[in-house]
């Protein structure tokens, strides 16, 4: 993530917490000035969160003057199975830790609550789910319209943890965190 705080205006960072999550940086005007992917390593036959990298990412935000705020999505205790919730728990309580080491303040939101401040759930049909990646994308659009949300040039599938990441911190510029 490009850190470019020369101002000492307030800064909101939104974190999705996810292995495929993000981070995205605001300014007080609610302009996206960065973003990027959970950094991850290896870890067997899978990935954890980069905790060097994060680490490093953090304590470089903490060295500038200014009011930096953070809003986190917590988990919620919902998961499509029981590994992806002991997966998304560990990398909240990373996240947290580490925010908390590095002496940088922060919000703790639900999913849910946040949603709401973007969009309203309709009614499904029986057997039809309401399509949260579609609506967060649709808001994020409005938003910042020239935003590809890809994750690299390669890609071309929006990346739902930077949408989700970017949102977040929007809702905590918007409730004033």
């Amino acid at each position: 993530m490009k850190i470019n705080l020369t101002d000492n205006g307030t800064h909101y960072f939104g974190i999705d917490c996810g292995l495929d999550g993000g981070l995205a940086m605001i300014n007080q005007n609610g302009e996206l000035i960065s973003r990027m992917p959970m950094p991850t390593i290896p870890n067997g036959k899978g990935r954890k969160i980069d905790l060097l990298e994060l680490s490093n990412l953090f304590k470089e935000i903490g060295r500038h003057e200014g009011n930096r705020v953070f809003i986190v999505e917590n988990p919620g205790g919902h998961a499509p199975s029981a590994a992806g919730l002991r997966s998304m728990t560990y990398s909240f309580a990373v996240i947290e830790t580490l925010l908390v080491s590095n002496f940088l303040k922060h919000q703790i939101i639900l999913s849910q609550k946040w949603q709401k401040e973007f969009w309203s759930k309709q009614k499904m049909p029986k057997g039809q789910k309401f399509n949260t990646k579609a609506a967060a994308l649709n808001s994020a659009m409005q938003i910042w319209p020239e935003e590809s949300w890809l994750k690299s040039d390669r890609c071309s599938k929006p990346h739902d943890g930077l949408i989700d990441a970017a949102l977040l911190a929007e809702y905590g510029r918007r409730k004033g965190f």
